[in-house]
């Protein structure tokens, strides 16, 4: 789609607003055409579109604009009044301007109606992506930071193929990365905001589980040894040639790899230190 601006709208806007305006709204201040009969129409007081499906709201009635992308789904954006949703796609147009410009006319910030590994995704995958494109003005990456961005995006990239299991592992993993970059960088924006929110989710779902999770091992050391083969009290017995192999064997228990485990032990051990 073209994208025009309320300084250079062509002169088929006249058509469109005839087609699926309205034509007593004339201040357009942002336009996307596919053709005359296809697009969106933004002006000072309403939204008019014509999609896969036609309709027009009043930016007053506006409660709340969501982004929605989980893994393997197109992206959507939602925009929410009290009586109605309109949603829309992102291979029907381009919506990162189509939010911009609606965050900049209504004061209304955006919010990720998803569960925290897909919020992760998805706001990782911005930030890094905008850091690579030089989004951030200012900013001089080492030759360490260049290769952390590129190892980051990989990660992301390679999301799409993985099973659920590792998929939030890699998002455990990667939300951590991602959140000290930019913390190095000195970077501030409300996706950072949103991401860093993400976080702190998931380590409220962490502790909740540590803590039950050591409730469970208090109380159960029999039925965990049968369900996982490892007596706790027996480890420290164990020569490290015996403890490589009882690793080897919880990751293909659970199918993950001994870096993500290693890694997820870590975050554990600092948070959750030993007295």
């Amino acid at each position: 789609m073209k994208t025009y601006y309320k300084d250079n709208l062509p002169q088929s806007i006249g058509q469109a607003i005839y087609y699926y305006g309205d034509d007593s709204d004339y201040d357009v201040t942002y336009y996307m055409e596919q053709d005359p009969e296809h697009g969106v129409i933004l002006t000072s007081t309403a939204l008019y579109y014509s999609l896969t499906q036609k309709g027009s709201l009043k930016l007053k009635d506006l409660t709340a604009i969501e982004v929605k992308k989980e893994r393997g789904h197109d992206k959507e954006l939602i925009l929410v009044t009290a009586d109605s949703r309109h949603i829309f796609y992102a291979h029907e147009c381009d919506l990162d301007d189509l939010i911009e410009e609606l965050v900049d006319a209504t004061e209304i910030p955006v919010t990720y109606p998803m569960d925290v590994f897909n919020r992760i995704y998805y706001l990782s995958d911005l930030i890094l992506n905008d850091v690579k494109d030089d989004v951030y003005e200012d900013v001089t990456l080492t030759p360490l930071q260049e290769e952390q961005l590129s190892s980051y995006l990989d990660t992301v990239n390679k999301a799409e193929e993985l099973d659920d299991n590792n998929f939030r592992i890699e998002m455990e993993i990667l939300v951590d990365h991602v959140t000290s970059l930019v913390h190095e960088l000195e970077l501030d924006s409300e996706d950072i905001d949103a991401l860093e929110q993400a976080q702190q989710e998931m380590s409220a779902q962490e502790d909740q589980m540590f803590d039950q999770f050591q409730n469970l091992y208090a109380n159960n050391k029999d039925t965990i040894k049968n369900m996982t083969g490892i007596d706790m009290d027996d480890l420290k017995n164990k020569s490290p040639e015996e403890l490589n192999g009882m690793l080897d064997d919880l990751c293909t228990r659970f199918n993950i790899s001994k870096d993500q485990l290693t890694e997820l032990a870590m975050r554990f051990q600092n948070k959750h230190p030993q007295n």
